[in-house]
């Protein structure tokens, strides 16, 4: 599971028998692999967004895949990227363009893009900087939605709080200032994972029960419940907010794909 701490102890001669590892990581944001989380994808790998493929913990629905695992899901998804990209031609792509470009509500769409890109270079510069507010979401995550220092128990309480404090540091990532280009990429990836903060969250708070004891306890239901949840929790972000639906699980036996 962690081939860097194994060839560092082989590097030194020792092994875990005589030396522990030096840091205890974490996950509070994200756990695709230990729970079954991630992100919708198909046989193939790809997500609900053509062209775009998850493998390893992002993507969901097979807990506890580990190194190997996650290996062969990203082989997976690199046959199946090659295989999408020859299908589609050139002139395809092209026309399709050509189509986007004509319409006027695609031009409003990246005028609107390019004036959030363009107030981060104009912001003054703030109190908090990136890195502040990414370990105040660590920070969140970790005491109030499942992380280690709480032995990955939560409650409804708990995470209520998450969920507002959450969005208070998502607000204040519109004010962050950026120099030059890789201050705006740290401060896209700062928002991106918030917005999966914010869907983990929403997704705890969906599922009453625990089913998977020692990676997520829900205090307030610490019992499994099938009758209730035996099913997949699925959400979608549309207009900011994270809308919560449910999805059978599917005959091992048939090929499962995906539905937009």
């Amino acid at each position: 599971m962690a081939p860097a701490q194994t060839l560092k102890w082989m590097e030194r001669g020792v092994g875990p028998a005589t030396e522990n590892v030096e840091i205890e990581g974490t996950e509070p944001y994200i756990v695709g692999g230990h729970t079954s989380s991630g992100y919708w994808v198909d046989t193939d790998r790809q997500t609900t967004i053509a062209g775009l493929y998850a493998a390893g913990d992002v993507a969901g629905g097979c807990p506890q895949k580990y190194v190997t695992g996650s290996l062969v899901e990203g082989e997976i998804a690199a046959e199946a990227v090659i295989g999408y990209i020859t299908t589609k031609s050139t002139r395809t792509r092209n026309c399709q363009l050509t189509e986007i470009l004509s319409q006027e509500a695609f031009i409003e769409e990246e005028d609107k893009k390019y004036e959030e890109i363009s107030n981060y270079f104009v912001n003054p510069g703030g109190v908090y900087t990136v890195n502040q507010l990414e370990e105040a979401m660590q920070k969140v995550m970790d005491e109030y939605a499942g992380g280690i220092s709480g032995n990955y128990g939560y409650n409804e309480v708990k995470l209520t709080i998450a969920k507002n404090r959450i969005q208070d540091i998502i607000k204040l990532a519109g004010k962050l200032h950026a120099d030059d280009n890789y201050d705006l990429m740290k401060i896209y990836e700062l928002i991106d994972r918030l917005v999966v903060a914010k869907t983990v969250i929403a997704h705890l708070q969906a599922r009453k029960e625990t089913r998977w004891h020692s990676f997520q306890e829900n205090l307030d239901y610490p019992e499994q419940n099938d009758k209730d949840y035996f099913v997949y929790i699925n959400s979608i972000l549309k207009d900011g907010e994270i809308q919560i639906m449910k999805r059978n699980f599917v005959d091992r036996r048939q090929t499962y794909e995906h539905k937009n």
